[in-house]
């Protein structure tokens, strides 16, 4: 082998050397690469699955809230309807009240819308010596009411006894030639002021004092 031979061979197998030992630092470079990759790949697959899974789980808990809410509301709505009802229907019975009954009903609200007009009437006068009585007691009906009991109702009243209401107050309760815009009932109107009788307006008095025990005696409980 002559000289130039030995050195060409050197140079190639230099050359060899060099290529091997960057084709390694390459793949030794790219495996790292793609070690650190894989590492944070599996990082951020684990950061996601954790966020995903409180997620899923925030989910659920509202979804139980909303769920438990739903329920809770529909059954205080279906509760509030039948109390609703209970009274609806109690409302009903008494316009629905045989005649005599009825006209009797009438009487003892005319005579208590009476009895706290005058007893407004006597404070007026002692407290203020205001004289606030008027000159007539109109007692006012829906239409159907009056024509049908107006007449039975101021003849009533007249021969009730009526306690502290005299003679001379009785005379100047009068039936109203207009309608009172209500269900059942009466209306008193003294001068400006007017005391709403109507049976409305005394089922919605009793069910504010009698709600809760209803509500008890139904459901049995607060």
């Amino acid at each position: 082998m002559t000289g130039i031979e030995k050195v060409t061979g050197k140079i190639l197998a230099d050359a060899r050397a060099d290529a091997e030992a960057i084709l390694q630092k390459a793949d030794d470079t790219c495996a790292a690469v793609k070690a650190e990759y894989d590492a944070r790949t599996k990082a951020e697959q684990d950061k996601l699955e954790e966020q995903a899974n409180r997620e899923c789980e925030a989910l659920i808990t509202r979804a139980k809230s909303s769920a438990a809410m739903a329920k809770r509301n529909v059954v205080l709505e279906s509760r509030a309807a039948l109390i609703a009802e209970a009274y609806a229907t109690a409302e009903k019975e008494i316009r629905e009240l045989p005649v005599d009954e009825y006209v009797d009903l009438l009487v003892k609200m005319l005579k208590g819308a009476l009895l706290r007009q005058l007893e407004s009437e006597r404070e007026s006068l002692e407290l203020y010596g205001e004289d606030i009585r008027p000159e007539k007691y109109e007692v006012l009906l829906n239409r159907n009411d009056r024509e049908m009991f107006g007449a039975r109702l101021m003849e009533a009243i007249k021969h009730t006894q009526v306690g502290k209401i005299s003679m001379s107050v009785l005379d100047r309760v009068v039936l109203s030639s207009k309608d009172a815009k209500i269900d059942g009932g009466l209306v008193l109107r003294c001068g400006d002021m007017e005391a709403n009788c109507s049976v409305g307006m005394m089922m919605a008095q009793v069910r504010r004092a009698t709600e809760a025990k209803v509500n008890r005696t139904l459901f049995g409980e607060n």
